[in-house]
C-alpha cells in the first residue's frame, strides 16, 4: 500500500458573539462575529484507503506546510510506516514550528484504524476508559464584561450540569485575575477541581509568583503557562515552580515534542505537561511525550479538544482531564470543536464525561457538506503536480 493523493478542503467556521481581545486573546463581546479557517488532510492511499484530519488551530501555516513536503515526503511512502514518516517530517520542518507535522500524522493515525479496522486507541495500546472526565475551560475574560461574580455564577452551572473541574482563562492582568480566582474559589472551591490558565500573559516573574501564591492558598489543582517565557526558559520554570506550590501545568506553546518535555521535566521546571496531538506533531510525539512523562512519575494533560485527544485519553493512566471548551454563559457550550463533523464528538453528559468515538480510526466522519458550503479552497497534490482551486 502506496500513498497516491494528499488533499486538502480549506474552509471557515463561524462563530458569533466574540471578538478578538488587543492582546489577540477571543472574548464575549455581543454582536461580534469571527470566522476563523479550517482545513481537512485527507491521506489516500491506492488502494482506495482514506485517513483524515480536520484542522482548527493556526491552519493557514499547516496548509503553507503541507503543500511543502507531500510530494516528496508522503506521496509514494507506505502510510503505515508512521514512526519514519514522522522522523523525516520532523527534520525536514525543522526550521519552522512543525505545524503541519501533527496534522500529517493523525490523519496517518486514522488511515491505519481504518486498515486494521480498530479505534486509533487501540493502536496505541487499548483503552483503560470508555468516558474522559472533562473540565470546562472558559473563554478568555472581557473586562469590561466579565467580572469575577459573573465567573463565580459561570462556575456553579458548569457544576449544576455535571463538570467536575473548571478552568479560568482570565483577563491577564494579575489583580483582576486574583479576584476572578477568588471569586470562583468562594462559590465552588469546595465541590469543583480549580485551574488557571493566563495564556502566557503574565510579563514579569513577579506578577506570576504573586497569582501563584493565591492559587496555593484556595488549593488549586494547577497553573498553567503563566509567564510570557514557558517552555522557553527552563530556569524562570525552575524559579517558578520552587517559589509555589500549585503544579506548574506548561509548555504547551513549545514546540519541542518529547524533547523539551524531557528537559522540563529532568530540571524540575514543571509538574504535568501539557500534550497536543494537534500542533505538537501528532499522536506519535503525543505518545512520546505520555510515555517519558510516565516514566518520570508525572502527569499529562491533552491541550483543547478532538477526536484525537479523547482516543488518546482513553488509554492514560497519568491524565486527569478532557479540555471542553471554550465555554462561556452568553456563548453558550458549543464552541468550534465539532463544526466539520458529523454529529457531536464532544458531548459532555450529566457525568461530566465525554464518551470515546468508536469504530476504526479516529471513529468520527467529516461533515462534507459544511465543509463544501463554507469551502475557500482546494488542493490536490499525487506527486506529479499540485493542484490549487478556488470556489
Amino acid at each position: 500500500m502506496k500513498i497516491e493523493e494528499v488533499e486538502i478542503h480549506e474552509f471557515t467556521y463561524e462563530i458569533e458573539d466574540v471578538s478578538p481581545r488587543p492582546d489577540g486573546e477571543i472574548v464575549y463581546v455581543p454582536g461580534g462575529r469571527i470566522e476563523p479557517p479550517g482545513y481537512v488532510l485527507t491521506v489516500r492511499s491506492d488502494t482506495g484507503l482514506e485517513g483524515h484530519y480536520r484542522a482548527h488551530m493556526w491552519t493557514a501555516v499547516g496548509v503553507a506546510q503541507i503543500k511543502a513536503v507531500a510530494a516528496h515526503f508522503l506521496v509514494g511512502r507506505d502510510p503505515l510506516q508512521r514512526q519514519a514518516i514522522w522522523n523525516d517530517l520532523r527534520r525536514q520542518l525543522r526550521h519552522t514550528d512543525h505545524n503541519a507535522l501533527g496534522a500529517i500524522d493523525n490523519a496517518l493515525w486514522d488511515l491505519a484504524g481504518k486498515h486494521y479496522d480498530e479505534s486509533v486507541s487501540t493502536l496505541l495500546g487499548g483503552r483503560v476508559r470508555d468516558r474522559v472526565p472533562a473540565y470546562a475551560s472558559t473563554l478568555s475574560g472581557n473586562p469590561e464584561r466579565d467580572t469575577p461574580a459573573r465567573y463565580a455564577d459561570f462556575a456553579e452551572e458548569c457544576l449544576d450540569r455535571g463538570y467536575p473541574a473548571f478552568k479560568i482563562h482570565p483577563h491577564g492582568e494579575p489583580a483582576a485575575d486574583i479576584e476572578i480566582c477568588r471569586a470562583v474559589a468562594d462559590r465552588v472551591g469546595d465541590e469543583m477541581e480549580l485551574m488557571l490558565d493566563p495564556s502566557s500573559c503574565y510579563g514579569s516573574f513577579h506578577d506570576a509568583v504573586r497569582v501563584g501564591k493565591v492559587l496555593d492558598e484556595l488549593g488549586f489543582l494547577w497553573y498553567e503557562d503563566p509567564l510570557r517565557d514557558t517552555g522557553d526558559s527552563i530556569y524562570a520554570m525552575r524559579r517558578l515552580a520552587d517559589e509555589i506550590e500549585t503544579p506548574i501545568l506548561g509548555i504547551e506553546q513549545s514546540r519541542t515534542e518529547p524533547f523539551g518535555a524531557f528537559n522540563h521535566l529532568v530540571n524540575d521546571a514543571l509538574e504535568m505537561v501539557r500534550v497536543d496531538a494537534h500542533l505538537g506533531g501528532g499522536l506519535t510525539s503525543a505518545q512520546k511525550i505520555c510515555h517519558t512523562v510516565e516514566t518520570a512519575g508525572m502527569d499529562v494533560e491533552p491541550h483543547v479538544g478532538g477526536p484525537e485527544h479523547l482516543q488518546l485519553a482513553s488509554t492514560l493512566r497519568n491524565a486527569h482531564y478532557f479540555e471542553h471548551g471554550l465555554l462561556h454563559p452568553e456563548v453558550g457550550f458549543e464552541w468550534y470543536n465539532d463544526q466539520g463533523y458529523v454529529g457531536s464528538v464532544e458531548s459532555v453528559g450529566s457525568d461530566g464525561c465525554v464518551p470515546v468515538p468508536d469504530g476504526p480510526g479516529m471513529g468520527v466522519e467529516i461533515d462534507w457538506d459544511f465543509v463544501e458550503e463554507r469551502g475557500t479552497g482546494h488542493t490536490l497534490i499525487d506527486g506529479s503536480s499540485t493542484t490549487d482551486s478556488f470556489p
